[in-house]
């Protein structure tokens, strides 16, 4: 008894309608129909410049960060860049976020010095905003309103500022030699607390 194979409509007319489906013959059609999908779906994504794909990332990654379902990331792609993605194109962004990520992390793990440069910076990137409010106070003596806010946004850089001066002795493991046995400044500090 034969049974009428299901993928005629994929343009398969070649094959007779009643055929006895084998797990072989079935395991053929079926890789036949899935690269005929593959090849529907590839059709629909467009290529992206560089800028493009730097959106498409800093997108996939704050939406997915706020648990954003995939169809409607895939909507907000397509707004703002007028081409259309796929599932599987959006899956793809996602690994290579990951494979980033995890990159950059393993990189400052390893290099201590880099990760203490990276915090460094933090730090003077502060420093300069401190330096530009006090400007913007100084040169708005007779707008109360800018110099509020501008006095509204000092006091949180020097709350940031302090968190990060608190957390820069645990980063920081000098060693430091004393009485013969290496011993990091965040183990002295921790004796001097103690």
């Amino acid at each position: 008894m034969g049974r009428k194979c299901p993928f005629l409509h994929l343009g398969h007319s070649s094959v007779s309608p009643d055929i006895k489906l084998t797990y072989a013959t079935f395991l053929l059609y079926w890789t036949n129909f899935l690269a005929h999908f593959v090849k529907l779906e590839y059709r629909n994504v467009s290529k992206f410049t560089y800028a493009e794909r730097t959106l498409v990332m800093t997108l996939v990654a704050t939406l997915s960060i706020k648990r954003i379902p995939d169809l409607e990331i895939i909507k907000e792609i397509e707004r703002q860049t007028n081409k259309t993605v796929t599932t599987r194109y959006l899956y793809q962004v996602k690994q290579q976020i990951k494979k980033d990520s995890k990159k950059w992390y393993e990189t400052l793990r390893e290099g201590e010095y880099e990760y203490i440069h990276e915090f460094r910076e933090r730090i003077n990137e502060i420093i300069d905003l401190q330096r530009r409010h006090y400007k913007i106070i100084e040169d708005n003596q007779n707008n109360p309103s800018i110099q509020q806010t501008s006095l509204a946004e000092l006091h949180r850089l020097n709350i940031t500022l302090s968190n990060y001066f608190d957390v820069a002795p645990t980063i920081v493991t000098i060693p430091v030699k004393q009485n013969d046995n290496s011993i990091s400044m965040a183990q002295q500090d921790k004796e001097i607390i103690i």
